[in-house]
């Protein structure tokens, strides 16, 4: 599905809860009161490149603990 402008969408992956405002490069990964900010490589065109984007992210995240 394409990503639209001033929209946002919000995806669980591995557990962990991911909040992306559509056209940004930035995602919020939600942490109680304190979200963790990343950075993605290229801004996402779709619900697929996102989800994509964002496995690799959790992925990380779940090798360190």
């Amino acid at each position: 599905m394409e990503l639209l402008p001033d929209c946002y969408t919000d995806l669980c992956i591995n557990g962990k809860w991911f909040h992306y405002a559509h056209g940004e490069t930035a995602v919020f990964m939600l942490n109680g009161s304190s979200p963790l900010l990343f950075e993605l490589d290229t801004m996402p065109t779709t619900e697929g490149e996102l989800e994509m984007h964002l496995t690799c992210i959790s992925e990380s995240l779940v090798n360190k603990e």
